[in-house]
C-alpha cells in the first residue's frame, strides 16, 4: 500500500502542474525526490516468507552491531554466533543463501513486519508476550539472565532495577530492548533512561560518565566488558529482580511455515551436536541451559 500512496502523491503533483504556474527550483527538487522514492518503493524486493521462497532466493537476517554475537563481514555476509547458528539451522531444511542487514534492536520487528528482513538472528530478541503479538518466534535457541556493567564505586550499591530508580541513576539501554522495559517497570524516570544504538556506543557513554551504568543480557555484557573495559574500572553484576530470559529467531506472521522449518532444523542440529559445537566455539555453552525447560508458548504468555 505504501507504493500506491506514493504513486498517488506523485500523480497529484503532476496534476497540480497543469493548474498552477511552473515549479520553482524547490518544487522541482521535491518532485524528483518523490518520483525517485516511488520508483524505489515499486521495485524493492521483499524478503522470503515461505520455505520455497527461502530455498530459491535465500533469506535476509536482521542483526545488531554486537560482535562476536552478530556482525557483518566486509562482503556483507552475516556472521558471529547468532548468524552462524541460523545458517546451520536453515541449511538443514535446504536454505543455502544468506544476507544480512544491520540495524538497531528496536528496528528489527518493524523490518520483519515490512518484509525488509526474513528473520531476526536467533540471539537478537528475547521472547516477550508483547513481541509475540507482532511476530512469531521459533523455539528457544539460547537462554540467559540480565546484567549491569557499572563503575567499581557502585558495586554493592546497585543490584536491581529498583535500586536504579530509587537512586535516580542514569541507565543506558538499547532502544526497544527488554532492559528498557524493565527500567520503566521498575519506576526509572524517562529522563534517566538513555538509549544507545549498540553496545560499543553504550560503553562509550559509560566511559564518558554520561550514564551511571549500562544494562544488557549477561552474555553481551560479559563480551563488552572483556573487549572495551577493565575490571579495575567497571564490573559486571547479575541483576537480582529479573528472571531467566530466552532468545529465539523472529519471523513475520505470514512466515509460519518458514518458522516451523526453522524449528525442524534447530532440532536437527541439537541432535547432531552441531548446536553445542557452535556454542562452544563462542564460549556460550551456558546459553544452552534452559532451552529444553521452557517453550515459546510459555514465554509468550508469561
Amino acid at each position: 500500500m505504501l507504493w500506491l500512496m506514493r504513486w498517488k502523491e506523485a500523480q497529484m503533483i503532476s496534476r497540480s502542474d497543469v493548474l498552477h504556474p511552473p515549479m520553482t527550483g524547490a518544487r522541482r527538487l521535491l518532485a524528483v525526490f518523490i518520483a525517485g522514492f516511488t520508483f524505489a518503493s515499486q521495485t524493492y524486493s521483499v524478503s522470503a516468507t515461505t520455505l520455497d521462497e527461502a530455498k530459491l532466493g535465500g533469506v535476509i537476517i536482521a542483526i545488531a552491531n554486537e560482535p562476536p554475537w552478530m556482525k557483518l563481514d566486509p562482503d556483507g555476509t552475516p556472521s558471529g554466533l547468532g548468524p552462524e547458528r541460523d545458517q546451520a539451522i536453515l541449511q538443514e531444511v535446504g536454505v543455502t543463501k544468506f544476507t544480512g542487514q544491520m540495524m538497531e534492536f528496536g528496528a528489527m520487528i518493524p523490518a520483519i513486519q515490512s518484509k525488509r528482513a526474513t528473520l531476526s538472528s536467533s540471539g537478537a530478541l528475547f521472547v516477550r508476550p508483547e513481541r509475540c503479538q507482532a511476530v512469531v518466534f521459533s523455539n528457544p535457541v539460547s537462554c540467559g539472565g540480565e546484567a549491569f556493567i557499572l563503575p567499581a564505586a557502585l558495586v554493592g550499591k546497585v543490584n536491581s532495577y529498583r535500586d536504579v530508580a530509587e537512586q535516580s541513576l542514569k541507565i543506558g539501554v538499547c532502544g526497544g530492548c527488554t532492559q528498557q522495559k524493565l527500567s520503566i517497570a521498575a519506576g526509572v524516570k524517562a529522563g534517566n533512561i538513555v538509549i544507545f544504538p549498540d553496545g560499543t556506543s553504550g560503553m562509550k557513554l559509560l566511559a564518558d560518565k554520561r550514564i551511571d551504568l549500562l544494562a544488557h543480557d549477561t552474555a553481551t555484557a560479559a563480551e563488552l566488558q572483556k573487549r572495551l573495559s577493565s575490571p579495575a574500572v567497571t564490573q559486571i553484576i547479575h541483576v537480582t529482580d529479573t528472571k531467566l530470559s530466552c532468545a529465539a529467531a523472529a519471523f513475520s506472521k505470514d512466515s509460519v511455515e518458514l518458522r516451523d522449518a526453522y524449528n525442524v532444523g534447530l532440532r536437527k542440529i541439537i541432535a547432531s551436536g552441531k548446536y553445542m559445537e557452535i556454542m562452544k566455539k563462542y564460549g556460550r555453552e551456558d546459553g544452552a541451559d534452559g532451552i529444553d525447560k521452557v517453550t515459546t508458548e510459555q514465554l509468550c504468555t508469561n
